[in-house]
């Protein structure tokens, strides 16, 4: 026996069905849903640089620049995780700043002011990690010991090695961190295991850099480049510091890179560049 109501009904059980999964897909399109919960950009200095040429070989001479120094604190579902840490917090207390080779470092506020702001200290961190080991990246390395070390073997020998000042690290501002549960890398690394925090291997401006590729619900694919490149029109044109561990390691970092955020249709935070951190909202604000 024919039951006509029924044949009426289906159509309208199809439709809801499709809405239904479309709903489903809509939030992340192709993929899973990110365990990345936020992730919140700190100020942690800047550099008044009076000749920005020896960062672009031949351009740029005797032309002063001002370079921007972020760090940023991600919440995963499975902890927190820092990736660079600035300038040291006791810097704040010098304002005349701090006078190297090639520029002045200043800092107006401390990181751990900035996490208490979120509602987080250094002892939360479950997870660090760093783009190398010069003192602008790691200036408050010794405060996360009790975090797990994500680095690159390459950047742990010289770093660690007999002659840490031929590579122009500073070891006393992270020397605390033989302590902590080390996890040596020789490639990318997935930190999480689920494909929203990765490490990418970036060698050339020290021997073991690396850059962060983080995968956020609503702002999408996040690529942290470290030192990969100081500023956009140095990447655009694979320009490679005089000072750089290796020139041609770092032209195919570059361009890693930019295959990566092309692939991933990525936005590309160039840690250095003012003009771009000046469009990036910092904390208490935060990208989801």
């Amino acid at each position: 026996m024919a039951f006509p109501f029924a044949h009426a009904r289906m159509p309208a059980l199809a439709t809801l069905a499709c809405v239904l999964l479309l709903a489903a897909c809509a939030h992340y399109p192709g993929e899973k849903k990110s365990g990345v919960e936020r992730l919140y950009v700190f100020y942690c200095g800047e550099a008044e640089i009076p000749d920005v040429s020896p960062w672009s070989p031949g351009f740029n001479v005797n032309k002063p620049a001002v370079f921007s120094d972020n760090c940023y604190l991600i919440k995963h579902a499975k902890g927190w995780l820092l990736w660079d840490s600035g300038y040291p917090d006791a810097l704040a207390e010098k304002p005349e700043g701090l006078r190297g080779p090639r520029s002045t470092a200043f800092r107006k506020k401390t990181l751990v002011a900035q996490m208490a702001e979120v509602g987080v200290t250094p002892a939360q961190v479950t997870h660090v990690a760093f783009s190398h080991t010069h003192g602008d990246h790691v200036g408050n390395a010794n405060l996360f010991t009790g975090a797990t070390l994500y680095i690159q073997q390459l950047e742990f020998d010289a770093a660690f090695g007999a002659d840490p000042v031929k590579y122009g690290f500073a070891p006393e501002t992270y020397e605390k961190l033989r302590t902590s549960s080390i996890v040596k890398l020789t490639g990318d690394y997935d930190v999480f295991g689920d494909g929203s925090v990765k490490i990418l291997s970036t060698s050339g401006h020290t021997p073991g850099h690396q850059s962060l590729l983080v995968r956020l619900n609503k702002t999408g694919t996040v690529v942290l480049s470290g030192d990969v490149a100081h500023f956009r029109d140095n990447f655009d044109n694979r320009r490679v510091p005089s000072f750089n561990f290796n020139r041609d390691w770092s032209v195919n970092s570059m361009d890693k890179v930019a295959t990566i955020v092309a692939n991933e249709k990525a936005q590309l935070w160039i840690n250095h560049d003012s003009e771009q951190n000046a469009t990036i909202h910092h904390a208490p604000e935060f990208y989801e």
